[in-house]
């Protein structure tokens, strides 16, 4: 059986998702790296048909998100390796926190993790990369981020307070299991956390243990 490979940006919140569900499922895989710089394994794997990750090269069979919500590469790894992170019952409900997540909780936590990732960065990286929030955000855009990082991270405190709610009385957001939602979430607050400079709102306790057993599964 030939090894997956994930094609990837080590902090895109949707790679570290994907990333979670394979280590979930004891998958064997390998990663490629790309960069805002340098996004050859995306357009080869591809044949020219997208740019962005993640993408899962799987034998002769390449995925990646083609929908709105983007969650073919997910469904696949779900899918291959009998996860059940998309029970039909749950679709609907699944679907809405899908949307929240990814644009409540994700707007303010990229933001703020941006603020520190980006000046880590080498220099020609990182110039792509500003390029690339500003041709989306403006002029600006990740100045004003870091001169306004307190209201941002109230934003995110409070995109995130009904989860912890709900966490209150489950294990996962969704029952005694992870589910899509789970990873979904997992993998925005894995890129707000990935530079090690942020922590987990300090109050929203049961945020915290949902995501610490979430990187233990």
């Amino acid at each position: 059986m030939s090894t997956m490979n994930l094609i990837q940006l080590p902090f895109s919140p949707f790679c570290i998702s994907v990333r979670r569900m394979l280590d979930w499922a004891g998958a064997t895989y390998r990663v490629t790296n790309v960069s805002y710089a340098d996004r050859r394994a995306v357009v080869a794997a591809t044949r020219g048909a997208y740019y962005q990750v993640p993408v899962l090269v799987d034998g002769r069979k390449t995925v990646w998100d083609k929908t709105d919500l983007g969650q073919e590469v997910a469904r696949h790894v779900d899918a291959k390796f009998g996860l059940g992170c998309f029970p039909p019952r749950l679709d609907g409900l699944q679907r809405i926190l899908a949307q929240h997540i990814e644009n409540d909780v994700e707007g303010a936590a990229f933001r703020i993790g941006d603020t520190y990732l980006i000046p880590t960065m080498p220099l020609y990286e990182r110039t792509m990369a500003i390029r690339h929030k500003e041709r989306k955000f403006g002029k600006g855009c990740v100045e004003s981020w870091r001169s306004h990082l307190k209201w941002w991270r109230q934003q995110l405190h409070d995109a995130l307070a009904p989860y912890d709610q709900m966490l209150d009385y489950r294990r996962f957001l969704l029952g005694e299991r992870p589910h899509f939602a789970d990873f979904d979430l997992y993998g925005v607050l894995g890129n707000y956390l990935f530079t090690g400079k942020t922590k987990l709102p300090p109050d929203l306790k049961c945020l915290r243990r949902w995501h610490a057993a979430m990187t233990e599964l």
